[in-house]
């Protein structure tokens, strides 16, 4: 029984001696921080992990909406040459030097130059202005994303008619377009669908000039 609580005892020694301290890196240990020791940074559990960690940081809404919309407006089919040659020409190569320079280093994007070249660490703060210009470009793009998918709860969709109250008098609903006899009638030069006025009156709340600033999104 004594060596059991002996060993118990050492455990919880060690547990107190390795617990992270407030504002400290997890696994740091006081003689690290008396000798100057760079703190110890903890590891993937496996490659796994590491893979989807990647892979959650770099598909996203580039993947499923922007890429789509290039190939359609720059050739479709064509598109993807030079995407390719660019993507393994350029795009490859950084990043497995951003993967390799993380894992070597063991520090963060901007430590990671002060190891290797302390007059490159303006990269990484460049990086760093570049990744939060991003994020407040993309966090629009998914406020609308969320915006129409709680519209689309609704029993009626908000752009299926023109009678909302967004809508103008050039509005027309496809159930006119599908009447062939009062479609060639009409003078449809500046006519709109009720989905285009939606998500430029509604959505976007574009004006007709800039003496109209409208309200604030």
């Amino acid at each position: 029984m004594a060596t059991k609580e002996k060993l118990q005892c050492l455990k919880d020694f060690h547990k107190d001696i390795l617990k992270p301290s407030p504002g400290k890196s997890p696994g740091t240990r006081p003689e690290d921080e008396a000798e100057g020791k760079p703190p110890q940074r903890e590891k993937w559990a496996s490659k796994i992990d590491f893979l989807l960690s990647v892979a959650g940081g770099f598909i996203g809404l580039g993947n499923v909406w922007r890429f789509p919309y290039l190939c359609y407006k720059n050739g479709g089919g064509a598109f993807l040459i030079p995407y390719f040659i660019f993507l393994f020409g350029g795009g490859l190569p950084v990043f497995f030097l951003e993967v390799a320079l993380g894992q070597y280093t063991s520090e963060g994007g901007i430590t990671c130059w002060e190891k290797i070249c302390p007059i490159f660490s303006g990269i990484g703060y460049a990086s760093i202005v570049i990744v939060s210009l991003l994020n407040v470009y993309y966090i629009v793009i998914l406020a609308w994303g969320l915006y129409y998918l709680f519209q689309s709860f609704s029993h009626t969709l908000p752009w299926a008619h023109c009678h909302q109250e967004w809508n103008t008098e050039n509005c027309v609903e496809d159930t006119l377009r599908k009447n062939r006899t009062l479609w060639l009638s009409l003078n449809t030069t500046n006519f709109s669908s009720p989905v285009i006025e939606f998500w430029e009156r509604n959505v976007l709340g574009l004006t007709s000039g800039i003496d109209q600033p409208g309200i604030i999104k």
